[in-house]
């Protein structure tokens, strides 16, 4: 039997797993039987005393007839795995591997990538969802239109490498779709994926065919409004939940009408060109609709940096209007769940940004990002809390993320079902 103290170096590094022991995330693997001794729990309002124990990658409070390794907490402090509900930095093979190492070291185990198809990740997806990885959700539907996000996006990117822009090669990435008879001819495909979520993509509907008129905002548009309850209406009849990009407070309403689960953007992130402030305001009809239909947000409010950067006047109205729209949602019960969309960040930089607006109590914003979040990513499965047969998973770190929530840039051990996982060599 071997002791693990706070200065002995960590065990079963992710690249030590052997090929025998992949599982799927909702399966946990067989083991060795840890105690966790002289740790401080979280238990959704403060960190407590407890005893706990790893049982084949599972928690119990029963002590097993054989303990294979102690693990000395020394008085630290353990928070569940922290969720990542809206990112894109684990869809390509370039950014996958050091990206699923970047989230493990921050104590983020899990993550929704929100616009993808599987053709696109064949080559790279047994990165995840295995032993000592990441847990990954991928999208496997991303509908917008033809001349719509992320084509914009794609065709930049090949001009900042000097490559000639292929516009079909890029529209490949995503499921382009400008009418209802190219809905029902795509659907089939689309279907067949069996998608966990697809994602639709709504910017400034309300303003749609002003934008179309103008070749700058060529790629960066998004799908028309009316076709987002026919699509979700065909998810839904399909078991399939539908996130909605939902840039303005109109295409709140519209993603919202339409009977979207999730909104992947809380409106107020940009001030996009001919756009004010206001336009971003969520109504109070949309937002008693969301609250009565159980659809939830994801907050994504530290990406707006991406605009208040370069345009500091940008910043006070941003997160003025990102404070008031998040209190009249929390306000109102709709469900809030943590989510950066930073490619080269984590959700622990989407916990500090919230944590700054002042929106609600420290212990509430860590039960969404440890609780809630991998609840709406993977439904149904016994993550998020220190319970009784959940996966034995955690993160503990040396000071009370109540106290000091910069604590979470800081894990000093990272346990995911079972296996006791070591810091990547630099």
């Amino acid at each position: 039997m071997r002791r693990l103290t706070a200065l002995f170096p960590l065990l079963l590094a992710a690249a030590a797993v052997p090929a025998a022991a992949l599982h799927t995330p909702e399966s946990a693997p067989t083991g060795p039987s840890i105690a966790f001794e002289g740790g401080r729990w979280f238990d959704g309002q403060n960190f407590v005393p407890a005893q706990w124990y790893a049982v084949e990658g599972r928690l119990t409070s029963t002590r097993p007839e054989r303990i294979d390794v102690r693990i000395d907490l020394n008085g630290r402090f353990l928070l569940p795995p922290l969720a990542d509900a809206h990112n894109h930095d684990m869809q390509n093979p370039h950014f996958g591997a050091i990206s699923a190492i970047k989230n493990l070291r921050m104590g983020v185990f899990y993550s929704l990538q929100m616009c993808s198809t599987p053709d696109s990740r064949n080559g790279f997806a047994a990165l995840f969802n295995h032993p000592g990885t990441i847990d990954v959700v991928h999208t496997d539907a991303c509908i917008s239109s033809s001349d719509g996000h992320p084509l914009g996006i794609a065709l930049a990117s090949d001009r900042e490498m000097g490559l000639e822009p292929d516009i079909n090669a890029a529209r490949a990435g995503y499921d382009p779709i400008d009418s209802l008879a190219e809905l029902d001819r795509r659907w089939p495909d689309i279907a067949a994926r069996k998608p966990a979520i697809i994602k639709i993509i709504l910017v400034n509907s309300e303003n749609r065919q002003r934008d179309a008129a103008d070749p700058k905002m060529f790629g960066f548009l998004g799908l028309p409004a009316e076709l987002a309850r026919p699509i979700v209406e065909r998810a839904k009849a399909a078991g399939i939940r539908v996130a909605a990009h939902a840039d303005s407070a109109a295409d709140f309403a519209a993603a919202v009408a339409a009977g979207a689960d999730l909104i992947a953007h809380l409106p107020g992130y940009r001030i996009a060109p001919g756009m004010k402030i206001d336009a971003y305001r969520l109504s109070d009809a949309a937002i008693a609709a969301a609250r009565r239909q159980g659809t939830k947000v994801i907050t994504t409010t530290a990406v707006a940096a991406y605009d208040f950067g370069p345009r500091p006047e940008h910043k006070a109205p941003i997160q003025a209007m990102q404070a008031e729209n998040l209190w009249r949602l929390h306000s109102a019960g709709v469900q809030l769940v943590i989510g950066s969309d930073m490619v080269m960040g984590t959700a622990v930089d989407e916990i500090l940004y919230l944590d700054a607006l002042k929106l609600m109590p420290r212990a509430q914003l860590l039960r969404l990002a440890t609780d809630d979040t991998p609840a709406t990513i993977f439904p149904g499965r016994a993550i998020g809390t220190f319970a009784e047969g959940h996966e034995a998973s955690l993160i503990a770190y040396d000071a009370n993320p109540i106290d000091d929530l910069t604590a979470l840039r800081r894990p000093a051990i990272r346990v995911k079902a079972g296996a006791i996982l070591a810091d990547p060599a630099p």
